[in-house]
């Protein structure tokens, strides 16, 4: 009897040891994603809501505009939270304590239309193009790829500019809006309601070959508060693991995935399930690619410094391993 009751008080023992965050009497993490693809690679967590670490409870909240994440984050109520990488690099170079943990998504953008003449950037020349958010990611890209290609964007295209993609994604599919920049999964939305419309354009093939990289852009990102990150390293890691796990379940099972993304982000099943090859799901812990992460933020940075919070961040803004 002794030997089961030393055993039972050793494995307590243990996990309190290694467990800061139950020291500290703290019991619940709050994940927040946003809704859409950036949300995507989570869905299997949200769904199934496994047991992590030992005797915490990790609360899902699905939020839908950058606005409402970036909120929940400065006030510190996200303790880990999905959240596309440059508004992570904007958020800590204004002071938020939080660290970029890994990268989900390895872009999502593309050039659709119904115009057969288009096969490459150049073809865009003389052509109106729909885009959203101005001076977002999407845009600031759109235009470099342009320029790349000798074509002046405020001179040899016109580009419209609509409130969001849902909105632009309408248009396209009723044929008012003849090309347009769109991310998944209102591609594969236009693409099925309209099916004289096809990609035209990759982005993240002419990132690689413009770049001459390996991957693609690191598009959207998990971030973690730094107190979390520092005070719970084995937590995080868990969690990390967990969510690699997720993400790559959803790569394997689209239309599983398709059917939680219905029930959890707003994206309809059919769209999500066809929509997920071209998304580009993959997690790489942050310390694994932190090159690609900063060459694209100082390419961002090239263009817009305010698009990454006006200053590239310093080594600090990067869980290491």
């Amino acid at each position: 009897m002794w030997k089961k009751t030393f055993h039972t008080v050793s494995l307590i023992l243990l996990l309190l040891i290694a467990s800061p965050f139950m020291v500290t009497g703290e019991s619940t993490v709050e994940v927040m994603a946003l809704s859409g693809t950036t949300g995507l690679s989570l869905v299997k967590l949200l769904e199934e809501q496994p047991t992590i670490y030992p005797g915490v409870t990790f609360n899902y909240t699905v939020l839908k505009s950058p606005d409402q994440i970036s909120a929940k984050i400065i006030s510190g109520e996200a303790d880990i939270a999905a959240v596309p990488t440059n508004l992570a690099s904007i958020l800590y170079n204004r002071g938020i304590p939080l660290q970029l943990a890994a990268i989900t998504n390895w872009g999502v953008m593309y050039v659709v239309g119904s115009a057969s003449t288009i096969s490459s950037w150049q073809d865009l020349k003389g052509q109106e193009i729909g885009v959203t958010g101005k001076g977002s990611t999407p845009d600031l890209l759109f235009r470099y790829f342009l320029t790349a290609n000798g074509i002046d964007p405020e001179e040899d295209v016109t580009i419209r500019y609509y409130a969001s993609p849902a909105e632009l994604t309408q248009l396209v599919i009723a044929d008012k809006v003849r090309l347009a920049t769109l991310p998944e999964p209102w591609v594969t939305e236009a693409l099925s309601r309209n099916l004289s419309l096809t990609v035209l354009l990759d982005y993240q093939q002419t990132w690689q070959q413009l770049e001459q990289r390996k991957e693609s852009y690191p598009q959207s990102a998990l971030v973690v508060k730094t107190q979390l990150a520092k005070e719970n390293p084995a937590l995080v890691k868990a969690f990390l693991q967990a969510a690699g796990d997720s993400n790559a379940w959803v790569v394997a099972h689209p239309s599983a995935a398709g059917l939680l993304a219905e029930k959890y982000l707003s994206i309809s099943a059919p769209a999500a399930t066809a929509a997920i090859p071209r998304c580009n799901l993959r997690l790489d812990e942050a310390y694994q690619v932190q090159a690609e992460i900063d060459y694209f933020l100082e390419k961002l940075y090239s263009f817009q410094p305010q698009s990454i919070g006006g200053k590239l961040p310093d080594e600090e803004f990067y869980l290491q391993k």
